[in-house]
């Protein structure tokens, strides 16, 4: 489960790409693996956030080059976060 502050100052998609960098870090979700899918995220969130905001959240980390969307597959690891290089997805 995935618990977000509504209240806290930081934007609630920043909360959600800070929880999902945090699993890439911790090689909870390895370079290579595919994130959640949207609808995924959204049931761990406890519905608490729309998708939106969680595309918010993953275009922030594939700015961060850390996943990277695939058309019809989804959004996949690339590299952890303080890598210098990056992987393939």
């Amino acid at each position: 489960m995935i618990d977000l502050d509504r209240d806290a100052m930081t934007p609630m998609y920043v909360q959600l790409a800070n929880v999902l960098r945090d699993r890439i870090r911790n090689g909870e979700i390895p370079v290579g693996r595919r994130l959640p899918s949207q609808a995924e995220l959204e049931v761990e969130t406890g519905g608490a956030v729309s998708r939106r905001t969680i595309k918010s959240a993953l275009e922030l980390l594939a700015a961060e080059e850390l996943v990277q969307g695939v058309q019809g597959k989804g959004v996949f690891v690339i590299a952890k976060p303080g890598d210098a290089s990056k992987g393939q997805a």
